[in-house]
């Protein structure tokens, strides 16, 4: 693994997947935050040490009461991964990239106003409403969970506003010289508009103008925004692979 990504999952484990407390396990380390329980970017097992089957690590889950296990080390993943998706858990590979060039587009960050976080509550709500594990009380919990990234972190977010609804948004946040832009969102109906793409720009240019000097994102492997992410001028770094339990 190089520095570039140990720097990056120590930020994330300091901002986006930090928890309250840890625990060791035998395959790594057990993170756990208790003000969000069902926010399982902040209650899973990062896997540090070798595995010696899909079983051993169901097994140790249970024992750590985790419902995700984490791997930094995509190889490693990898191979349990064909395992785990004959269990039925769901098995995602998410992209790291970092800022490296110039966009190969330009966008109205014009349209872009810095907003409040809970000015954004109503759009991620809708976004997540047909997802199948997005009950009520685990949206709520992952409300709860922005405002405890923002304890950690600068959190900054941004919006195009629309007939005074926010209709496209990211996140913006920092720590020292790293900048990670966050959950972009636009409303279907509003697609189309090249709106992503100023959220996105203007996020990257207050990094910036903060003195970030690393600017990151995690974009899911298996779908369209990494190739909206490269137009905008990030480069792919790596990946990291997550094992979620099945639906109950």
């Amino acid at each position: 693994m190089t520095d570039e990504l140990d720097r990056i999952f120590a930020f994330a484990a300091e901002g986006d997947m930090g928890g309250e407390r840890t625990a060791s396990s035998r395959f790594g380390t057990a993170v756990y935050s208790g003000e969000v329980p069902k926010r399982l970017d902040a209650n899973y097992l990062r896997v540090e040490a070798p595995v010696p089957d899909a079983d051993s690590l169901v097994e140790e889950l249970r024992l750590l009461d985790r419902r995700m296990a984490f791997f930094p080390d995509s190889a490693a993943g990898e191979k349990l991964a064909p395992a785990f998706k004959a269990l039925w858990w769901r098995v995602e590979r998410v992209v790291i990239m970092a800022l490296r060039r110039a966009p190969e587009r330009a966008a109205e960050t014009a349209l872009v106003r810095e907003v409040d976080e809970e000015a954004l509550r109503a759009p991620r709500r809708r976004l997540l409403e047909d997802e199948p594990w997005a009950t009520p009380e685990v949206v709520e919990q992952l409300f709860r969970g922005k405002e405890l990234i923002a304890r950690r972190l600068t959190m900054r977010c941004f919006g195009v506003v629309v007939d005074g609804e926010v209709v496209s948004y990211t996140d913006l946040y920092l720590r020292g010289g790293d900048a990670q832009v966050e959950d972009v969102g636009t409303l279907p109906e509003h697609r189309g508009r090249g709106y992503a793409s100023a959220v996105v720009l203007a996020a990257v240019e207050e990094a910036r103008r903060a003195g970030a000097e690393l600017t990151f994102l995690f974009a899911d492997a298996e779908d369209w925004p990494k190739d909206l992410y490269r137009r905008l001028g990030f480069d792919e770094l790596g990946y990291y692979v997550k094992f979620l339990t099945p639906l109950t």
